[in-house]
């Protein structure tokens, strides 16, 4: 018996997991700073799109500024720029 894969979707990309990065939380809204929350790991440039589990990929929001991002109500540059400030505030420690 053969299967046909004709109508099934599967990723561009191997979705290599870096799972400790990725479950790693302070459960604190890195845009918001709302603490104690749930929170998302959220990738700035999609896995589909052949983003990474990086730091410099990867941010963590709570569920209100998450549905925000994929609404486009937050654009991906103030995502960089969060990120820019964590890696500058990181590198001077």
């Amino acid at each position: 018996m053969s299967i046909d894969y004709s109508g099934f979707a599967f990723p561009k990309n191997a979705r290599v997991k870096n799972k400790k990065l990725i479950d790693d939380k302070n459960h604190i809204c890195e845009r918001c700073g709302k603490k104690n929350c749930w929170t998302n790991t959220h990738h700035i440039k999609s896995k589909g799109s052949g983003g990474n589990d990086t730091k410099d990929n990867l941010i963590e929001l709570c569920g209100n500024c998450h549905r925000l991002v994929h609404d486009g109500i937050i654009e991906k540059e103030e995502l960089l720029k969060i990120i820019k400030r964590r890696k500058q505030k990181n590198e001077n420690k």
